[in-house]
């Protein structure tokens, strides 16, 4: 309107919500890195840098603690912002999004779109209650009672040579039923899984904690122990992570997928557990430094051209994050008090050459498998884990040793489909099949004679 016109500077409603949201904004970006950036890009000069430092002469900084002094320095960088001229605010939302602060730039975008709500700001994020949903659970403790369990330490990632998880974990363990044959299908065909060192491949990915820390996945570390048990029985060798930046992720798996581990497997399973999140009906994913990326980037990844060492080979995704901040919502079933624990959380916030001569599906032999479908939350315990990995592991256990990947897929569906929270959400899982038309029977600990 003409009054913002008339304003000299940044504008009133963009200098009021930096200060009305200034600790939050603290609490979802990184201070140096914010400062290294504004510098490189001009937005404030060393001198201004400096005078930060110095808390600009302030003499009650030596009354400060090393932990106040750098929250001051984070506070007196926003308001610094706001007297950096009419394009101060734009420039800062470009820098945000080059660090891949993503709750923070929403908190700044706020403000001129009130309608776009798919990503959650710290705010709304911080109001989250987990109480709404338990699974079939009348009490629910508060969230400050929440137990986690302490997980086994995963491998730090490095560029260095790829190395397989071999470490005992924690928690309670499965029994995988043992395969009596290798099991065929005269009509659909099977894939090869029979191999005594190279069955295949699982890489584990779970993003536990992010930038901002009430945001932390309690209960993920369950999860992650229950794929590695599951699937260790079934002679995989296995790749554990955690709490990886997405060029880590990215890096990693141009690595293991070009690696010989992959190159002699027979298959191939990822599971990449972390916030999800949809925005103009595009599936994302939230990584540990709170960048965002596409699913379809990764699902890309294993197209023939960029991933050749599994062509023709079957590639398993398991992707049970948040699709959306929606609950499903089913008929309701009448409550079952069990014993008291605590409340559910949610996974969300809110080249040209080719193999063959002879032309070949861009995406083939890929199993997708989402934890719901799209548009709607997730459900995690967190004491139990999440309830699409704990029944896909109880399914995996009970019936890999004479049923093919897709009908258990269905098992575990039917599965999901009877759990339900206090407030009768529900949740439904899902999956997408890009040209895995063989049957894919895992054969556990059978060896052919």
């Amino acid at each position: 309107n003409m009054e913002e016109e008339r304003e000299l500077g940044m504008l009133r409603k963009h200098r009021e919500q930096i200060l009305n949201n200034i600790d939050e904004l603290i609490s979802c970006t990184n201070y140096e890195q914010l400062v290294r950036e504004t510098l490189r890009s001009g937005l404030i000069s060393p001198t201004m840098r400096d005078n930060l430092k110095d808390l600009d002469g302030a003499q009650y900084k030596k009354l400060l603690s090393a932990d106040q002094q750098q929250t001051e320095l984070h506070r007196n960088f926003f308001k610094k912002i706001t007297k950096r001229g009419p394009t101060a605010y734009d420039d800062l939302k470009e820098i945000l999004q080059q660090l891949g602060f993503r709750s923070a730039l929403r908190i700044l975008q706020n403000v001129d779109d009130d309608s776009n709500d798919d990503f959650q700001s710290c705010t709304r994020i911080k109001r989250l209650s987990s109480k709404d949903i338990v699974d079939n659970c009348a009490n629910s403790q508060p969230d400050d009672q929440t137990a986690t369990t302490e997980s086994r330490l995963p491998y730090k990632y490095t560029n260095g040579p790829l190395t397989p998880f071999t470490e005992p974990i924690d928690g309670p363990k499965r029994h995988v039923v043992q395969a009596e044959e290798i099991h065929t299908d005269q009509n659909l065909g099977t894939y090869s899984m029979q191999s005594e060192h190279n069955r295949g491949v699982l890489l584990v990915v779970n993003i536990i904690d992010f930038t901002l820390a009430t945001r932390r996945r309690n209960g993920a570390e369950k999860d992650g122990n229950s794929l590695i048990d599951i699937f260790r029985q079934m002679g995989f060798t296995i790749f554990s992570y955690e709490n990886l930046k997405q060029d880590q992720f990215f890096d990693l798996l141009n690595r293991l997928t070009s690696s010989d581990f992959v190159r002699n497997t027979e298959c191939f399973v990822m599971a990449l557990m972390t916030h999800g999140a949809r925005e103009k009906e595009v599936d994302k994913v939230e990584f540990t430094d709170g960048s965002f990326e596409k699913v379809r980037a990764i699902i890309d990844h294993f197209q023939v051209a960029s991933c050749p060492n599994l062509y023709n080979k079957p590639k398993v995704l398991i992707f049970p994050f948040c699709r959306g901040d929606a609950p499903d919502k089913g008929q309701p079933e009448p409550e079952v008090a069990k014993e008291q624990r605590p409340a559910i959380e949610y996974d969300g916030v809110k080249t040209n050459e080719t193999v063959k001569k002879r032309n070949v599906s861009t995406l083939s032999d890929l199993m997708v498998c989402y934890a719901t479908t799209p548009g709607h939350e997730t459900h995690r315990d967190p004491l139990d884990g999440s309830w699409y990995i704990q029944k896909f592991c109880d399914v995996m256990a009970e019936q890999a040793h004479n049923t093919h990947m897709e009908d258990m897929l269905k098992k575990i569906q039917q599965k999901l489909s009877k759990m339900r929270a206090n407030n009768n959400a529900l949740q439904t899982g899902s999956y997408e099949n890009h040209g895995f038309d063989r049957k894919l029977y895992f054969n556990p600990g059978y060896l052919p004679k």
